[in-house]
């Protein structure tokens, strides 16, 4: 995400909101609105959820606007906000189906996701905890497909079995993948909500 905005200019705005410049606070808005909204749509795929979290966001800026300290990085600050703020979103909603699934959906791009070196150690724990939980063809399998990204038919050339066998090999796995997203929620949850944000 790319801001233009002079740091001066932003460390003075900061200091007019601080007193309670409300031209400032939406200088601000403006500013930097639109990529926490983008940020945020992209972990809940949602775009009304997306919007309430963005003026939630700002609603706690106005809120301390007070204890703003204008040394510090705004930007950091408002995406910190708004990362805890998701993770809420999804603690709340955490039993429901389409909130496992919207979850899920998000862990399998882990397996593409070009790793970030804060959370790479995490991210490949978490990966191989979950391979665990597939037999050892499955996991042969699965690998292929998903991570490797190769066709059912190429798979079951490599490996000298059926197209079918492969295509019940990965119900099967996913099946298994979701059961272990369900069980770990929280952790996938916060190397997620990490990746996206930072």
């Amino acid at each position: 995400m790319q801001f233009t905005m002079d740091i001066t200019a932003e460390n003075k705005l900061l200091i007019s909101l601080s007193h309670g410049d409300e031209q400032a606070f939406f200088a601000l808005y403006d500013q930097y609105s639109h990529a926490l909204f983008s940020t945020i749509f992209r972990m809940v795929k949602d775009r009304q959820v997306s919007e309430e979290i963005v003026q939630d966001v700002f609603l706690k800026v106005w809120q301390k606007r007070s204890t703003i300290d204008p040394t510090r990085s705004f930007k950091s600050w408002i995406f910190t906000i708004a990362k805890n703020d998701v993770i809420t979103w999804y603690r709340k909603l955490a039993k429901e189906a389409a909130m496992q699934e919207n979850l899920y959906q998000h862990f399998e791009q882990l397996y593409l996701m070009e790793k970030e070196v804060d959370i790479e150690e995490k991210q490949s724990a978490l990966l191989e905890k979950a391979l665990n939980t597939l037999s050892e063809r499955r996991r042969e399998i699965f690998v292929l497909c998903k991570i490797e990204q190769k066709s059912y038919e190429e798979v079951a050339k490599q490996l000298h079995i059926s197209v079918s066998t492969v295509s019940n090999a990965m119900v099967k796995s996913n099946q298994h993948i979701r059961q272990f997203v369900q069980d770990h929620y929280e952790e996938i949850l916060t190397i997620l909500v990490t990746f996206y944000f930072f």
